[in-house]
C-alpha cells in the first residue's frame, strides 16, 4: 500500500445488485474493488491478483464464506478478511474469527451495514499495519541481536588469535555475513613501499584466496582514498564515483558495483582498509556502515598485534639466517680468500728466496701474478662489503633511466664482452621503474657477467622488459648457454653457493647480492631455464607512476 497505489479489495457476493452497491460505496472512499460472484471465482481471482483485503459473504452457491476461508487458510497465512453474515448468524462469525478472519459485519435488512463497512475495513487495515510494524520491529530486533552476537563472537576470536592469515579470513567472512554482501577484502600498508596498499586476502562467494600482488598506489581507488583520509565511505554505484579505480577488477575479472570501505585504525594510526562489496539484496545502508566499523575496530587492533608478532617471528628468522650466513661467510673468507693468499705468499716466498738469481722476466711474471691475485681478492672483499651494506642501507627510490644504467653496466664489463666476442641485443627504450640506480646497476653487472661467463660460444645475450598487470615491471636477460636443471636453479640465489656446472671460477656472491638488492627494492628475482635451452634471468621493480 502506497500513496500512489490504491488499496485493492476483493468482495465475494452472489447478489449482483448488493455487490455493485457496495462496490460503489467503497470506491467513494478511495478503494479499488473487484467483485466475484461466488467462492470458486473469488479464490481464482485472489490467486491471480494482489489484494490488500477480502470481504466474503457467507451465503453463496457451491462454496460458502467459511469454505472460502478454510481453503485460504490451507494455502498459508490468511489475508486481512472480513466475514459478512446474515442477521442471527453469530455462530458463523465466531467460526470465521477462529479461522483467522480479522472481523465480521452483520448484513442487516435496512442496509446500514453498507455505511459501517468502510469503517470496519479501515480498522482492519490499521490493525494489519500495526501487526506488520510489530513483526518488522521484532525481526529488526532479532537481526540486531544476531549482529551483536556475531560481533561479540568475532571480537573474542580476534583477541585470541595472533595468526595474521587466520585473522584476515575470519574478518572477511564475518564482514560479508554481517551485511549480506558478495565479497570483501583487506588491504594493508606495503612495508616495502610506503604509501602503497597490498591486498592480503579476498573473500568471494564463500571462498578465500590470497591474491598475488594486488597493489594500489598512494591514494589510488576508494581504498587508497579511505586510507589517506581516515574516513569511511559508502559507494552505492562505483561507476558514478571518480575515486573508484577499475584496475583491480581488470586484474581479477571481478565486477564491483557498490561497496563499503572503512579504515583499520591501529594503535599508532591507520594500518589498512576493510572493504565489503556488492550488497546481495538492496543497497548498502548507514546501518551496514555502522556494523562494519564496529567489526573493524577490534579487528584492527588484533591485526596490529598479529603483525607485531609476525615481525618478531620474522626478526627471529632473520637472525637465524644471519647466523647461518655468518657461518657461510666465514667459510667463504677462509676458502676464497685463503686460497689466493696462499698463492701470493708462495710467489712472495719464491721472490724472497731467489730474487738475486731470478731472470727479470720471471720476476715480472711473478709480480704480475701477485697483482692479478690481489685484484681478485679485492673484488671478493668488495662484493662481501656490498652484500653486507645492502642489508644495512636505507635508500630513496626514484624513477630510473634504465638505458643509462644498462650502458654503465656494459661499460664496466667492456673488456670481458670483447674477450668473449659476445653479441648484445639491448632495447632502445625501457619502461620506467622505481629503484636505486647504483644498486640496479650491480644487478645488471651480475646478470651480464654470468651470461658472459656461462653463456654460449660466443655468447648471444638479449635484454628486455615488460610491464605486468600487478604494477611491476619485469626486466630480463637471456643467454644461449647450456641451461640449468631444476636442482641447479633452486641453488642459484642462495648466498655463497656455487653451481656444479660452473666452468669459470666464482665465489657464489653475485646472485645473492642480486637477491638482496631486489628484495630491498620491493621486487622479485628468478630464472627460467631448461637444459640445452639457455637461461633467462629476471628481476621485477615497481612501475613509476605515469605523469
Amino acid at each position: 500500500m502506497t500513496d500512489t497505489q490504491p488499496i485493492r479489495i476483493l468482495y465475494m457476493e452472489d447478489d449482483p445488485d448488493i455487490a455493485q452497491l457496495l462496490k460503489n460505496r467503497l470506491e467513494q472512499h478511495g478503494y479499488q474493488v473487484d467483485l466475484a460472484p461466488d467462492g470458486q471465482k473469488g479464490l481464482s481471482m485472489y490467486q491471480q491478483g494482489e489484494y490488500n483485503l477480502i470481504a466474503v459473504d457467507q451465503h453463496m452457491p457451491h462454496m460458502d464464506g467459511l469454505d472460502v476461508l478454510r481453503t485460504l487458510a490451507t494455502r498459508g497465512p490468511l489475508p486481512p478478511a472480513i466475514m459478512v453474515t446474515g442477521t442471527g448468524n453469530e455462530q458463523v462469525a465466531v467460526e470465521a474469527l477462529k479461522l483467522g478472519a480479522s472481523d465480521y459485519i452483520v448484513k442487516d435488512v435496512t442496509g446500514s451495514y453498507l455505511e459501517l463497512l468502510p469503517t470496519v475495513i479501515e480498522q482492519v487495515l490499521h490493525q494489519q499495519q500495526l501487526l506488520q510494524e510489530k513483526q518488522q520491529a521484532l525481526a529488526a530486533l532479532e537481526q540486531r541481536n544476531q549482529d551483536l552476537a556475531l560481533l561479540n563472537q568475532a571480537g573474542q576470536t580476534f583477541t585470541a588469535t595472533l595468526d595474521l592469515q587466520q585473522l584476515t579470513r575470519l574478518l572477511l567472512r564475518t564482514a560479508t555475513q554481517l551485511v549480506g554482501a558478495q565479497g570483501s577484502s583487506v588491504w594493508l600498508w606495503d612495508e616495502a613501499q610506503p604509501g602503497w596498499l597490498v591486498c592480503q586476502v579476498v573473500f568471494n562467494q564463500g571462498e578465500h584466496s590470497s591474491p598475488l600482488n594486488l597493489r594500489l598506489r598512494p591514494g589510488e581507488g576508494i581504498a587508497g582514498w579511505v586510507a589517506q583520509n581516515a574516513q569511511s565511505v559508502i559507494v552505492p554505484d562505483t561507476s558514478q564515483d571518480n575515486r573508484f579505480s577499475t584496475q583491480i577488477d581488470a586484474q581479477t575479472g571481478f565486477r564491483t558495483t557498490s561497496l563499503v570501505s572503512v579504515p583499520l585504525q591501529g594503535r599508532d594510526g591507520i594500518i589498512g582498509v576493510l572493504e565489503v562489496v556488492n550488497k546481495c539484496n538492496g543497497t548498502f545502508t548507514e546501518n551496514d556502515l555502522t556494523l562494519i566499523e564496529a567489526l573493524a575496530a577490534p579487528a584492527a587492533i588484533a591485526l596490529d598485534n598479529a603483525r607485531m608478532v609476525e615481525a618478531l617471528r620474522q626478526h627471529a628468522l632473520e637472525l637465524q639466517e644471519r647466523n647461518q650466513e655468518l657461518d657461510s661467510f666465514a667459510h667463504t673468507v677462509a676458502h676464497d680468500l685463503r686460497s689466493p693468499l696462499v698463492s701470493i705468499m708462495g710467489y712472495a716466498d719464491m721472490l724472497n728466496t731467489f730474487l738475486d738469481t731470478m731472470p727479470k722476466e720471471e720476476i715480472r711474471e711473478d709480480v704480475e701474478a701477485i697483482l692479478r691475485i690481489g685484484r681478485k681478492m679485492d673484488n671478493i672483499i668488495e662484493e662481501l662489503l656490498l652484500l653486507a651494506g645492502v642489508r644495512r642501507s636505507t635508500v630513496e627510490v626514484e624513477p630510473l633511466l634504465m638505458s643509462a644504467i644498462v650502458n654503465e653496466a656494459r661499460q664496466r664489463l667492456a673488456d670481458l664482452i670483447e674477450e668473449a666476442g659476445a653479441e648484445l641485443v639491448i632495447p632502445t627504450r625501457w619502461p620506467v621503474a622505481l629503484g636505486y640506480g647504483p644498486w640496479v646497476e650491480e644487478v645488471w653487472v651480475n646478470y651480464l657477467s654470468n651470461a658472459l661467463k656461462y653463456g654460449g660460444h660466443p655468447p648471444y645475450i638479449e635484454m628486455g622488459a615488460e610491464a605486468q598487470e600487478d604494477g611491476m615491471i619485469r626486466f630480463w636477460m637471456k643467454d644461449n648457454g647450456p641451461g640449468l636443471s631444476e636442482e641447479e636453479q633452486s641453488k642459484l640465489f642462495v648466498p655463497f653457493t656455487r653451481l656444479s656446472q660452473i666452468r669459470a671460477q666464482g665465489h657464489g656472491l653475485g646472485l645473492s647480492i642480486v637477491q638482496r638488492i631486489i628484495d630491498k627494492l620491493g621486487g622479485q628475482v628468478g630464472v627460467e631455464s631448461e637444459p640445452g635451452q639457455g637461461s633467462l634471468f629476471y628481476f621485477t621493480l615497481p612501475a613509476a607512476e605515469e605523469l
